[in-house]
Parts: structure tokens; sequence; C-alpha cells
């Protein structure tokens, strides 16, 4: 057990207990939002806080009783901690929200930036555009500008998978022009040099070596 899960585990442990002055085993939200309030260094709740907490609360609630384990607390405590993905869903519509100034429901570039850049940043002469601007476009998986919320969440929540398969969803995003799903033969010859040596294709040189003899 790595020392990062051990300190959650009993960060959770800790607030749950102490906010279960009924020691039943379950917790409310009433019981949890008194606990919160009566420590002095807590903020005032504003509306969208409050909203969030519930709509945590709620989906870290697996039989729907409106009350917490100490399992589901801990999905609850810490959200981005715990691989569900409902909550992960949850998390990334907050991120969105902080950020979608049109609120067409995706990022521009402009809105990517949000939060991402202090005073600091802005005056050091440092290229954190350029940066930035590397990492969104590796976001923007369908090359379409803007960034949609699966492709926000699997930047915030990445998955481990299969390398093949991640290569395939990249060799995908980079050489499908028409995003028709598929790749054609003049996609394919396009984008030739994209194939070469891909773990996804093992005889990516011998697709380079046929379009010489062609």
């Amino acid at each position: 057990v790595s020392t990062q899960s051990t300190g959650l585990e009993n960060a959770i442990m800790h607030s749950f207990m102490e906010c279960n002055t009924k020691e039943d085993g379950d917790l409310t939200f009433k019981e949890y939002r008194a606990c919160v309030n009566r420590k002095p260094d807590t903020p005032p709740p504003t509306t969208k806080s409050e909203n969030r907490m519930v709509a945590r609360w709620k989906q870290a609630d697996d039989n729907g009783d409106n009350r917490l384990s100490m399992a589901e607390f801990g999905r609850f405590y810490f959200p981005d901690e715990h691989h569900n993905q409902e909550m992960h869903g949850l998390l990334t519509d907050e991120y969105i929200e902080d950020r979608d100034l049109d609120l067409d429901l995706h990022l521009s570039f402009t809105e990517f930036i949000v939060n991402s850049v202090d005073e600091k940043d802005l005056n050091s002469g440092a290229d954190w555009e350029v940066a930035l601007m590397e990492r969104y476009t590796s976001i923007d998986t369908n090359k379409d500008g803007l960034l949609s919320h699966p492709e926000l969440e699997h930047y915030l929540f990445p998955i481990e998978e299969d390398p093949a398969d991640e290569e395939a969803r990249h060799i995908m995003a980079d050489t499908d022009d028409d995003k028709d799903g598929h790749i054609s033969h003049t996609e394919m010859m396009k984008h030739l040099r994209v194939f070469v040596g891909s773990q996804v294709l093992q005889h990516g040189k011998i697709l380079l070596r046929s379009r010489d003899e062609l």
C-alpha cells in the first residue's frame, strides 16, 4: 500500500468519524454540513458550491439512501482519487462550467487557459502560450478546434489503456481527414509516414516500401 493511499484513507476515516457524531456507521448530508460549518476556517457557502457539494454527495451515494457509508464518503471526499466514471463526468462538468464563457458546453483555447495562467506567467516573458497550445491541441483529438466533454474527461482522468489502442486512436485523429470513422486509401497514402513504425500496423515499413514500388 502506497504512502499516498494510506494518507488518503486516514484523512477519510478522520473526517468521517469527526462528523459521524451519532456513531451509527452512516453519515447524512445534514450531519456533514453541520460538521463543516463548525470549523472556524470554513468560508460561507455559495449557491454554486452548495449545489456542487449536493451533486457530489448524491453521486457517491450508491444505494440512494441519502446516507454515506465510509466507503461512499471516501468517493465524495476525494472524488478525483477514485475510479468512478460517473463522478469523473460530474467533475468534468464543473471544470467546463468554470471556464465556458459562451455557454456552448465546449472550451475554446481562450476559455481553456482561464485559471491556467497567473499574472506571474503573463509578466515572465516565458513562452507559456505555445506550451498551452500544444497541450490544447493534443487534447482536441477530433481536431475541430474545441474541447468537448469526452475529450476533457479523458485529459483530466486518463484511463490506462492498451498502448496499441491509444496509438490507433491517435492514428485515426491524425489521418481521418473527413472524420467519417474510416481511413480511406487516399487518406492512408497522404499520411503514410504516420503508419511507418506503428505498433498497430506491424509491417509499417512494408507500407512505405510498397508505395515506392508502385
